[in-house]
C-alpha cells in the first residue's frame, strides 16, 4: 500500500510541473505580440508621443503613434499625433490623410488646424480655409483656427480679411510669436513697411525659435531679412523723370502760343 502511494505521488509530482510548464509556454508564446493583450495602454502611447513632439522628434512621434495605431487604429488621438509628425517632417499628402482618418472619426478644432496647415503646405487654400471655418465654428476661442484662416485668405489675396482673422487671434492671445509672424507677412504684403518689421521684430521678441507649422514655412527672422532688402531698395528708387516726348511736345506747344501772340501783336 505504502509503495502505491509513493508511486502515485511521484506521478503527480512529474506530471504537475510538466502542465504548468506548458501553461507558463503558451503565456510566453502569446506574449507581447499577441493581438489580445496589448503592451500598453492606448493613453501611454500619447503620452510618449507628446513628450517625443515636445522635443521636436518627429521620428520618435511617428515610431511611437505607428506601434499604437498597430494596437489600436480607431484612437483619433494617435492618429492625429501620427498625422502631425507626418507634417512635421514634410510628408503633407500622408498627413492630410492620416488626419482626416481621425477627423472623421472624432472631429475636434485641433484636428481641423492640424489638417488645415497640411493643406497650406500643399497649397489647397479653399481646403485650408474650409477646415479653419469648421474649426472655429467648434470653438470660437481656439484661437489655431484663426492663424489657419489668415494664411488661406492671404493664399487667396484676401488680405484685409486675412488681417481681421489674425487680429481676433491676437486680441485672445496677444503674446503669440506665430501670430505676430503671420501679421507681420500681411503687413508686407499690403506695402506697409514700417508695420511689417515692427510686427515681425515683436514676433522674434517673444520667442525666435518658435515650431513653426512645416518645413517650408519660412521663420520671422528670414521674412524680416526679406522685407528689409525689398523696402531699402523700394526706398532708394530714383524719382521717375518726364518722358522726353512729353517734354519736347511741351516745349512745342509754348513756342506757338508765343509766335501766335507775336503775331497777332504786330497786326494791332
Amino acid at each position: 500500500m505504502k509503495k502505491i502511494l509513493f508511486l502515485i505521488c511521484i506521478l503527480f509530482c512529474i506530471t504537475v510541473p510538466a502542465a504548468s510548464g506548458d501553461v507558463i509556454t503558451a503565456k510566453f508564446a502569446a506574449g507581447p505580440a499577441s493581438l489580445e493583450t496589448p503592451p500598453q495602454n492606448a493613453s501611454v502611447y500619447i503620452s510618449e508621443a507628446k513628450a517625443a513632439v515636445a522635443e521636436r522628434n518627429w521620428t520618435s512621434a511617428l515610431f511611437i503613434t505607428t506601434r499604437g495605431i498597430a494596437w489600436y487604429p480607431d484612437n483619433a488621438d494617435i492618429l492625429c499625433l501620427q498625422g502631425y509628425s507626418y507634417r512635421k517632417m514634410g510628408q503633407y499628402e500622408k498627413s492630410v490623410e492620416i488626419v482626416s482618418k481621425g477627423i472623421l472619426l472624432d472631429p475636434k478644432p485641433v484636428r481641423y488646424a492640424n489638417r488645415g496647415y497640411g493643406y497650406l503646405a500643399l497649397g489647397n487654400y479653399p481646403a485650408a480655409l474650409a477646415d479653419a471655418e469648421n474649426g472655429i465654428a467648434l470653438n470660437t476661442n481656439y484661437t489655431t483656427n484663426y492663424g489657419v484662416k489668415a494664411l488661406a485668405l492671404n493664399g487667396m489675396n484676401r488680405n484685409n480679411e486675412a488681417l481681421a482673422a489674425i487680429d481676433k487671434a491676437l486680441a485672445l492671445v496677444p503674446e503669440n510669436a506665430h501670430y505676430w509672424h503671420v501679421k507681420g507677412n500681411l503687413l508686407a504684403a499690403n506695402g506697409n513697411c514700417t508695420g511689417a518689421r515692427e510686427t515681425l521684430e515683436k514676433s522674434l521678441a517673444i520667442d525666435s525659435d518658435y515650431n513653426l507649422p512645416y518645413p517650408g514655412f519660412p521663420s520671422a527672422r528670414e521674412d524680416l531679412a526679406e522685407l528689409n532688402t525689398r523696402c531699402i531698395a523700394a526706398a532708394t528708387q530714383a524719382p521717375v523723370s518726364p518722358s522726353p516726348t512729353k517734354a519736347s511736345n511741351g516745349g512745342i506747344a509754348v513756342v506757338g502760343c508765343i509766335v501766335i501772340l507775336l503775331v497777332a501783336g504786330t497786326r494791332k
